[in-house]
Parts: C-alpha cells; sequence; structure tokens
C-alpha cells in the first residue's frame, strides 16, 4: 500500500487550488477532479500532522471576498444543496438533517488550503503544515467529508462515470 506523503498533499493542495485560480471558468465535469482531490487530500493529511510544525509565518488566507469569488466560481458544478446529519456520532440528539452546501464545502476548502500553499512555496513548509493540520481538525475536515459523500452519492445513484 502507497503511504502518505506530505509531497503528495502538498501537489494535491496546490492542484486544487489552481482550480479556483486559474482564468478558465470551472465546469460541471470539474465535480469529478474536486472529488479525486479530496480523496487525495484526505489520504495524505497523516503526513501533514506528522511533519514538524512551525508557527514563524502566518498563515494569510483569502478572507470573505476570496471565499465569495470561489463561491461564485462553483455555480455550474451539477448539485450543490444536499442534506447531512450535523454530528453522526451523537445518539442522544434527535437532530433533523439540515442543508449541506457543496459550493460553500468547496469554498471553505480552498480559504483553509490557500494561506499554506503560499507558505509551502515560499519555502516554509513546517508553517504550512501547521495550518494545515489545525485548519483540517477544526474545520475543513467536515467540509471535505460532507462534500466527498455529497459527490459520491450523486456518481453511485446516477450511474455516473468520472471520465
Amino acid at each position: 500500500m502507497v503511504a502518505p506523503s506530505l509531497d503528495e498533499f502538498r501537489t494535491a493542495a496546490e492542484q486544487y487550488c489552481a482550480l479556483f485560480t486559474r482564468e478558465e471558468p470551472i465546469e460541471a465535469r470539474d465535480i469529478w477532479t474536486f472529488r479525486d482531490l479530496l480523496l487525495r487530500l484526505i489520504f495524505h493529511i497523516t503526513a501533514v500532522e506528522s511533519h514538524p510544525h512551525g508557527t514563524d509565518h502566518d498563515d494569510d488566507q483569502p478572507g470573505m471576498e476570496g471565499y465569495y469569488r470561489a463561491v461564485k466560481k462553483l455555480e455550474a458544478l451539477p448539485f450543490n444543496l444536499y442534506r447531512v446529519v450535523f454530528d453522526p456520532h451523537d445518539f442522544e440528539e434527535k437532530d433533523e438533517p439540515v442543508t449541506g452546501s457543496l459550493s460553500d464545502d468547496l469554498a471553505d476548502i480552498y480559504g483553509d488550503l490557500a494561506g499554506s500553499v503560499a507558505l509551502a512555496q515560499a519555502g516554509h513548509v513546517d508553517d504550512a503544515c501547521f495550518y494545515w493540520a489545525l485548519l483540517y481538525r477544526s474545520h475543513w475536515a467536515r467540509h471535505a467529508v460532507s462534500a466527498l459523500a455529497a459527490i459520491e452519492i450523486y456518481r453511485t445513484d446516477r450511474c455516473e462515470s468520472t471520465e
């Protein structure tokens, strides 16, 4: 089996962010690219978590303006809203399913990855790993898993090909 790799995580993070910064619009078929990148990011995150972490440089995230631009770029995806149970492990609470937003998930992940991609590209890999791991555990893990579940159910229910 292939072991999780920091280089592979970094490559996937760069490719993910490039979808939002490229000139070409995001198209409906890019949903499969997002699916593949989310799978890679989730698989390789343990390499990020085990890498030494630094805090010498701040993570400069895109902010709300960058978030809104990212959401706007996602308009062509084949669906946006889906149902989700907020905490699948809380059997005491009788949660009703809530509405999830694929564009919110994917844009939030972009926001959490982008600043650290810039740090890593500037040679501050330890600092990038600190922010990638922190933001994964505190924020984008839920977005990634929810988005991936919604995309995969969409694919299997419609017998869609990822090509």
